[in-house]
């Protein structure tokens, strides 16, 4: 079961390494349109901010889904033996 839990977890991991990438094409094509460059850069900081802000809190909402899943299955593991 753990191994089932910790799969999404390494899909996501081995996504971290192109996120940064899809993370800057994404800002760079938001903000392509200014045209002043100190404003530019800030918008393009900003939204990569946002999207790491992003990808944690979809990071610590998958680990608390996995842990309530967990604490879940140990309930019923227990109750199981309990009626046994």
């Amino acid at each position: 079961m753990k191994s089932l839990l910790l799969l999404p977890l390494l899909l996501l991991a081995g996504a971290c390494v192109t996120a940064g990438e899809s993370d800057l094409d994404r800002a760079y094509s938001k903000c392509g349109s200014i045209s002043d460059a100190s404003s530019k850069n800030r918008c393009i900081a900003d939204a990569i901010q946002q999207a790491e802000r992003e990808r944690a809190n979809e990071a610590a909402r998958l680990e608390q889904h996995d842990a309530d899943a967990e604490r879940r299955e140990l309930g019923r593991e227990l109750a199981g033996a309990r009626e046994d």
